[in-house]
């Protein structure tokens, strides 16, 4: 009894203090109901302990106080040098962790890969008003704790204007990313973003700028458009933030695709492409060509025609349907609607796919479907396939004019095909040496400007490119805006995260700690 009378009174003096912590600090019902137990609690302890020690209460005044505030000193003490010891570990051997839910304070996995795929030093030259900037800080620590290639530098160009006018800045704010020394190649940029950024560092590592030619001249989605809904200036922009150079060919006037062409765009003409055409783009992807060819469904009302198109395909692996897929969606309080943008989020093996498991929405889609049997030496995967509740609908007059669909004996059970990659073996086709590659996409619009930026559309489109380029070290997912994670409390929820996390739990631990002291000491 004597043995547990004195640690008693010391469970009884916590159990008062955190009564008290609790009455001042929080005033909720829960907390309230916390202070009140604790305060009985510790008038129980402390009861027990003065009734049990009445006769020890003096001696415990005298000269083993002093013992005892020795040994919690030294206990004390103790605890700081851990602390000490800790905090020297963490800055020696930094490690940071990112637990948002959208991991906003992370660079993404295309960044990652970039930084890790370095061979020169890289430095980052951030040109701001007084040699200060937490934003630019901030982003520049990230990309140097993935690598020590990457070190950076915060410059006030009024105290160093030859460094500004070395790296030509003129903009408060610019980042100036110089690679390989000073010898090396840079650029800069004024975009205070990861994407720019990492898109900066891809544009000086490479060694050959390459070039992506846009078919033009039979109605086809044009790059030039930045406004438009249907035009592609926001996948044009897309394409020269990775360094790719622009081209737009009309293949109606010129003998042959060009020769600089790495990847031949065709973004849904709507007129029928002409002989000359077709035999112009066989004949690029007979010589190791790349192209990415997206289709349009046909119209009722014969303004869309893609028959020769869909020959050419055809004659490489993929046959397209005359059809539209739907994806039955259900609206709040509105029951099952038509759905025409439906969304894929199931994806074959394949270097475009690779770590890529995020949604897409391929709006206005027809189906793409590998030909069976495969043709020795096309081989064709299917890359994108819709949900098992959507449709291949083949009643287009019903779609377009009517704006109803329903599933019969004439359409195509989901899940069905929308993207296909075909990797093309030219000596067993017998069209010369090498390889040529296709991308085949049932949908136009998932390039567009409305909807480029739709879930993670922008990535599949261009992963699908920079295979199509051979430019596999780009292909993963892209930077994208950070978003905050909220986590939102009531009042009576706040109280009891409060309470169990802020005192009861370190109460907790205090009681353990001194009743082991304790335990041990006698």
């Amino acid at each position: 009894m004597k043995r547990t009378s004195g640690l008693s009174g010391i469970i009884g003096i916590i159990f008062l203090l955190f009564a008290a912590l609790g009455y001042v600090l929080t005033a909720g019902g829960f907390a309230r109901m916390f202070t009140g137990l604790n305060l009985m609690a510790a008038l129980i302890a402390l009861a027990g302990w003065m009734v049990s020690s009445r006769g020890e209460i003096g001696t415990m005044a005298g000269a083993r106080t002093t013992r005892y505030g020795a040994n919690a000193a030294v206990y004390s003490l103790a605890f700081l040098g851990v602390l000490v010891a800790v905090n020297y570990l963490a800055v020696r051997y930094h490690r940071q962790f990112d637990m948002t839910a959208q991991n906003a304070f992370s660079l993404s996995p295309q960044s990652v890969k970039v930084i890790q795929a370095l061979k020169q030093p890289v430095k980052l030259y951030g040109f701001a008003e007084a040699g200060k900037s937490p934003t630019l800080q901030a982003l520049y620590q990230e990309y140097a704790y993935q690598s020590p290639l990457i070190t950076y530098q915060l410059v006030d160009p009024t105290r160093h204007p030859e460094l500004a006018e070395r790296y030509k800045v003129s903009v408060m704010n610019t980042t100036h990313i110089q690679y390989g020394g000073d010898a090396g190649s840079g650029t800069n940029v004024t975009d205070t973003t990861e994407q720019a950024l990492t898109n900066a560092i891809v544009k000086v590592t490479r060694t050959a700028q390459k070039t992506v030619c846009f078919l033009t001249g039979e109605g086809e989605d044009d790059p030039d458009d930045a406004n438009g809904a249907t035009g592609m200036g926001q996948f044009k922009e897309s394409l020269q933030g990775e360094s790719y150079k622009i081209n737009k060919v009309n293949l109606v006037t010129e003998d042959k695709v060009p020769a600089d062409c790495a990847v031949m765009v065709v973004a849904g003409p709507t007129r029928p492409l002409v002989p000359h055409v077709i035999d112009a783009l066989n004949d690029y992807l007979k010589s190791g060509g790349r192209a990415l060819v997206m289709l349009k469904p046909a119209q009722p009302d014969g303004s869309v025609e893609e028959t020769a198109l869909v020959k050419f395909v055809q004659d490489w692996g993929v046959k397209t349907g005359d059809n539209v897929v739907v994806d039955q969606v259900v609206r709040l309080e509105a029951g099952p609607a038509l759905g025409l943008d439906p969304i894929v989020n199931t994806y074959a093996p394949h270097p475009i796919t690779a770590s890529f498991d995020k949604q897409t929405v391929f709006p206005m889609v027809r189906t793409v479907d590998p030909v069976t049997p495969p043709t020795p030496g096309l081989e064709v995967t299917a890359l994108a396939t819709t949900s098992d509740t959507s449709w291949a609908e083949t009643d287009l007059d019903g779609i377009f004019k009517r704006q109803t669909a329903k599933f019969d004996g004439n359409d195509v059970k989901g899940p069905v095909v929308v993207a296909d990659a075909i990797d093309a073996n030219l000596a067993m086709l017998k069209y010369g040496t090498g390889e040529a590659r296709m991308v085949v996409l049932g949908d136009t619009d998932i390039a567009n400007n409305q909807f480029l930026s739709n879930f993670f559309n922008r990535d599949f489109v261009m992963n699908c490119v920079d295979w199509l380029a051979g430019e596999s070290n780009s292909i993963t997912i892209r930077p994208r805006g950070l978003r905050a994670s909220r986590f939102n409390l009531t009042v009576q929820e706040f109280d009891v995260v409060f309470v169990l996390s802020v005192l009861l739990l370190p109460e907790l631990l205090l009681i353990i700690g001194f009743a082991v002291w304790w335990e041990r000491r006698n």
